[in-house]
Formats: C-alpha cells, sequence, structure tokens
C-alpha cells in the first residue's frame, strides 16, 4: 500500500506576534500544516509546539449543526473554543452585531447561505483574541465587504499581540497582513523569507 507524504521535513519557528503567511500551489499541503497545528489532524510523524490559546479559521462553519440555530450554534462552538458559557452570554451581542446576519442568529443555520456561516463562524471564532490565529483562505467566500471587516479584526488582533499564520492564494492579502512568508512545494519548504522575496520567487 503506497502512502503519500503531505509534508515531509517541514521545520520552522514561528515569533510571538509574528504574522506568517504561507503560500504554494494547490496540493502544497498548506491547509493541512494548519490542521496539524489546530490539532485536527494528526501527524504521522514529528512534533510541533504551540505556547498559548489557539484560534482557528479553517473550514469554516464544519462545526455548525445544521438543524440548530445560529445562536444554539454560537454557544456549541464557544464551547469547543473552551470560552465559558457566561462569556459566551456576555458576548452574544457583539458577536450577532459583528456577523450581521440579523434574525437568521435565531433559524436553523441549513437556512443559511455560505457567506452567512462564514460570517458566524468568523464571529465567535474570533470573539475572543487569540494568542494564535489560524486563517486558511475560507475567508474568501465572504463579500469583500466582509472580508474587509475580518482583515480589520485581524490586524488589530497582531497589533495587540496575536500570533498569525494564514494560508493565502492573494498576494495582495500576503503583502498586507504578513512579515514573512513560507512557500511550500509538494510537502516541503521552498522559501522562508520575506513576503516579497518569496511572491516573487513564486
Amino acid at each position: 500500500h503506497h502512502l503519500t507524504w503531505i509534508l515531509r521535513d517541514v521545520t520552522f519557528d514561528v515569533a510571538a506576534g509574528e504574522a506568517v503567511c504561507i503560500v504554494g500551489a494547490n496540493g502544497a499541503g498548506k491547509s493541512t500544516l494548519l490542521k496539524l497545528i489546530a490539532g485536527t489532524v494528526r501527524p504521522t510523524a514529528g512534533a510541533f509546539e504551540a505556547g498559548g490559546r489557539i484560534a482557528a479559521l479553517l473550514e469554516l462553519g464544519i462545526g455548525f449543526h445544521q438543524e440548530f440555530t445560529g445562536r444554539e450554534n454560537v454557544r456549541m462552538s464557544g464551547h469547543i473554543l473552551g470560552i465559558p458559557a457566561a462569556r459566551i452570554d456576555e458576548l452574544m451581542e457583539d458577536i450577532e452585531a459583528f456577523a450581521e446576519i440579523g434574525d437568521y442568529i435565531d433559524q436553523p443555520v441549513r437556512t443559511y447561505s455560505t457567506g452567512m456561516q462564514v460570517r458566524l463562524a468568523f464571529s465567535v471564532a474570533t470573539a475572543v483574541r487569540p494568542d494564535i490565529l489560524l486563517v486558511d483562505e475560507a475567508l474568501s467566500v465572504g463579500d469583500t465587504y466582509f472580508q474587509h471587516k475580518s482583515f480589520d479584526r485581524i490586524r488589530r488582533f497582531r497589533e495587540q499581540g496575536t500570533t498569525l499564520l494564514f494560508v493565502s492564494h492573494s498576494p495582495g492579502a500576503v503583502k498586507t497582513l504578513c512579515d514573512r512568508a513560507i512557500l511550500l512545494d509538494r510537502g516541503k519548504v521552498l522559501r522562508d523569507d520575506l513576503p516579497d522575496a518569496v511572491l516573487d520567487y513564486y
């Protein structure tokens, strides 16, 4: 039985408060790398260490239960994120306001558009500033207005000391958000340098 390595000998350090973008072609292993760090996938070999609370925006809305309302899903997601129920209730108003989905908050999630699920998932995952934020390109599902809003929030977190790992296909986003870029190619680190240098090479 032939095994394919998705990532092999990938080694890098990220300093606290640093923003690192991970770029590369489809199938390079970018999303898998974030899933490993988020703990949704276990590594076959190797290890990693992360200091602090991690919030992951990977496959947004995947944790949502379609039959439950937005509000019920907010409570469940909060629980999974390790935010106490009382704190979630305190934050509920902010979460609703940020998501801007109106009365849908009390409708079953199956009635939501993808964009609405993204809005709500992002609002919950970023309701409390994490030490480490993992973001997959998933955010590009939202409309431009919400993308700007989410980028602003990510930028604010960065200013407050959050470490960012960001998988992106958009050179603009890489230059705007990151101090450094890592180019993955078929599961190996090809370049690790300033965003401009890596993007030019890529």
